[in-house]
């Protein structure tokens, strides 16, 4: 039989080509075998039977046969958002009821729903020994976990709640990582702790000790929840947000993108991203970079700049929704 053996170090260390796909659908199987089929050292997938209409899948099998073509295999989670389509979703739920689900998300991404990810019921939600997510993904041989919404803690209806609260967000959302790193590597010492985003946290030592990589998403291209899937280039420094200049260099799609969300991405540089991420590096994470474009320049530069500062790129359409062969490119 075939066994599957790494250390957190060594496997981290040897990826160079990185696939992260969330769509559930009809094409599921499909993609499964491209995966398998393909040179990709890592991959980032959803764990499917969370979903209510895919509870059937049979998972297990799926990450077994990518284990027995040489991958590491890694589930999406989202712990900062309660999302109306998984199994933990029961009817009468919305915005208020229960109290901690606090607001809409911020992006226009629908059916997700920023949490008080500090409240009992949420946490259960993960680490309930017969119901939790978390049991459930090492059970079904997963070899880690890779974290989205670490950054709800900036969410204004998030902030607002953890006032009303007496809480402190950031705190909070660290000691939550602190709690699904020790119990990850108390199930499997070399189980992986990937941190999408909230680059910004590589400041916290205690939190740096607790995760193995961060993965940052739009470094330099981003697109929208609906709309335009990628191409849309950050602003290059600090000095260059919001000028008449960035703004003019922006097609009409990518520029309605930034006037609707003023929030969004388009709004920050990569000149901040890149400061993070290299205290994040220098204090011995990986750092993988996931950017969303679909011209073939802009995916080309994204590798060889990405990979010049030490980084393991990947770049796709917004949605996540494609398979995308490794890049061959220098």
């Amino acid at each position: 039989m075939f066994i599957f053996s790494f250390t957190v170090h060594d496997t981290l260390s040897d990826v160079d080509q990185w696939f992260y796909y969330l769509a559930v659908d009809e094409n599921i199987d499909t993609i499964m075998e491209q995966i398998i089929a393909s040179d990709y050292d890592l991959v980032v997938i959803d764990p499917v039977i969370t979903e209510i209409y895919s509870t059937h899948y049979d998972m297990a099998s799926a990450i077994a046969a990518m284990h027995d073509a040489g991958k590491l295999v890694i589930a999406y989670i989202d712990i900062g958002q309660a999302e109306d389509y998984r199994t933990y979703w029961e009817p009468g739920w919305q915005i208020g009821n229960p109290t901690w689900i606090v607001g809409g998300d911020p992006d226009g991404w629908e059916g997700n729903y920023p949490v008080a990810y500090w409240y009992d019921e949420w946490q259960s939600i993960w680490f309930d020994p017969e119901t939790g997510y978390l049991p459930l993904i090492v059970d079904l041989g997963f070899d880690g976990v890779y974290l989205d919404w670490v950054e709800a803690y900036s969410d204004e209806n998030v902030i607002a709640f953890a006032e009303l609260d007496g809480v402190d967000p950031v705190q909070e959302m660290i000691w939550f990582i602190m709690d699904i790193s020790e119990y990850g590597k108390s199930r499997d010492a070399d189980f992986v702790i990937i941190a999408q985003n909230a680059a910004e946290l590589a400041e916290f030592d205690d939190y740096v000790a607790v995760i193995d990589a961060i993965a940052q998403e739009h470094v330099w291209f981003d697109g929208g929840a609906t709309g335009i899937e990628g191409d849309c280039p950050l602003p290059a420094t600090d000095d260059d947000i919001g000028t008449d200049t960035y703004i003019a260099s922006l097609s009409l799609e990518c520029r309605q993108l930034y006037e609707d969300y003023a929030d969004s991405t388009l709004h920050v540089s990569s000149e901040e991203y890149l400061h993070y991420l290299q205290i994040a590096q220098t204090k011995g994470l990986r750092i993988f970079t996931v950017d969303y474009a679909l011209q073939p320049e802009n995916i080309a530069w994204v590798y060889a700049e990405s990979r010049a500062y030490g980084f393991i790129p990947f770049v796709s359409n917004r949605p996540l929704n494609q398979f995308v062969p490794p890049y061959e490119g220098s």
